[in-house]
């Protein structure tokens, strides 16, 4: 015996699988993977590394000697804050160590 499909059962198999296909994903947007948290030292690895980018900018000829208190004062105040961050590991601590590492990289990047 030949079995006869119903008209139109293709296209409810296709939007009962779309369906299924877009509840699962719905679920995993709903409930987000939980990643590895960062590490409390990397706003102090950033700030390493930001301090070597401004000392090459230096040695490089790239900032003038009229910046260079600037550049020492932008300097000072991001090891400041990410002491601090490190320490009270708060927040509003960390967001200020990221505004002064982000103002003492574009301070020599632009």
């Amino acid at each position: 015996m030949s079995r006869q499909a119903f008209p139109g059962t293709t296209f409810i198999q296709r939007m009962s699988t779309f369906v299924l296909m877009t509840g699962l994903l719905a679920g995993c947007v709903a409930r987000p993977m939980e990643g590895v948290p960062p590490s409390p030292n990397a706003r102090l690895y950033a700030y390493l590394m930001a301090h070597g980018m401004a000392r090459g900018a230096l040695m490089g000829g790239r900032i003038t000697a009229r910046n260079v208190p600037k550049l020492i004062s932008l300097d000072h105040d991001a090891q400041k804050a990410v002491l601090n961050a490190m320490r009270s590991q708060t927040s509003a601590e960390n967001r200020k160590a990221d505004a002064a590492i982000a103002a003492l990289l574009s301070s020599f990047s632009s």
